[in-house]
């Protein structure tokens, strides 16, 4: 079992040079009061690494915010917007929803699920363009470990807009000692 907030501050803490080396701000916006939760912290440790660094690659000036939520049974279909984001999360029960949010370039509708695919890259720049170059794998293997999780991750975004990505969790509840 996991503090979520504590965890999160952890991780921050830890791509924190990245954020100032860019002259990004970064809030973090995770209660207390969210529930523990039982995960795998290495998994999910490199699901909020990699949505950060990828905030921090395709975020030029602005903020990066990571906030968590507590999502009751049934209010997921509210929050997220196309049928293709909701199989894996049709199975209902409390989800905690972990988001990354930018005020980057954003990512165009058409291509929102195409980025999850390995080796996809949008707008990945020049071979010259190494800052934003990659390998293509950094979001699917993301989804495959949210998945493992028993989650999932989904993505909001325009073109120009910023994008938020979306790490849903469920809510196992633990047992009380009594």
């Amino acid at each position: 079992p996991i503090s979520l907030r504590a965890f999160v501050i952890d991780v921050a803490s830890e791509v924190e040079s990245l954020l100032l080396g860019k002259g990004l701000a970064l809030t973090v916006q995770v209660p207390a009061t969210l529930p523990r939760l039982r995960t795998d912290p290495t998994h999910l440790r490199q699901i909020l690494v990699n949505l950060l660094g990828n905030a921090v690659k395709f975020t030029p000036t602005g903020r990066i915010t990571v906030r968590a939520s507590l999502v009751a049974d049934g209010a997921v279909s509210a929050m997220t917007r196309t049928m293709a984001q909701r199989p894996l999360l049709a199975a209902g029960g409390d989800w905690v929803a972990l988001q990354v949010v930018d005020t980057g370039i954003g990512i165009a509708e058409k291509d929102h699920e195409r980025i999850f695919g390995e080796f996809e890259q949008v707008e990945a720049g020049s071979r010259g363009d190494s800052e934003r170059r990659g390998t293509g794998l950094g979001l699917a293997i993301t989804r495959r470990l949210a998945r493992l999780l028993g989650g999932d991750i989904t993505v909001e975004s325009s073109l120009g807009a910023g994008a938020t990505f979306t790490c849903w969790l469920p809510v196992e509840q633990l047992p009380t000692n009594g």
